[in-house]
């Protein structure tokens, strides 16, 4: 009897490599997005550390602190935009890596059914040659 083997085997196997590539595409987002909402923390942390000394101030003191300011906004500004930047990339990760595993699911239920179809057709295919041995050993005369 011959061993089972998946017509798509081929095709099932690139599927899973199609799926590992956008799982690791997806990781490395993931990790993106962590590095992105760290910055935006770190970021965060450094403006309100850096707010300015109450109290009056020289004219070139206070230019010099809010010329500071700006630079901190422009960084959270910036950094905000990095972390909506990799959650997007994430989120278009996420699907592509859903749409992998989905394709690989399907193939992995057809094999599952083709299989079934083949275990079915050998178990005939043995019954019916028991039954052809049973009924060559009546018509002989053996009993068993």
């Amino acid at each position: 009897m011959k061993k089972y083997r998946f017509s798509l085997n081929s095709v099932m196997k690139f599927r899973k490599m199609e799926e590992e590539r956008a799982r690791s595409f997806l990781l490395d987002s993931q990790a993106e997005v962590d590095r992105a909402t760290a910055e935006l923390d770190t970021r965060l942390a450094a403006i309100g550390s850096a707010r300015p000394h109450p109290g009056r101030s020289l004219g070139l003191e206070f230019a010099g602190e809010r010329e500071q300011l700006e630079r901190h906004a422009v960084a959270v500004t910036a950094a905000r935009s990095a972390e909506a930047n990799a959650l997007a990339l994430m989120r278009t990760a996420r699907a592509e890596w859903e749409e992998a595993a989905q394709r690989v699911r399907a193939l992995e239920k057809l094999d599952d059914r083709h299989h079934a179809t083949w275990s079915l057709e050998a178990t005939r295919r043995a019954q019916a040659a028991t039954d052809e041995v049973a009924q060559s050993l009546r018509r002989w005369g053996v009993d068993s």
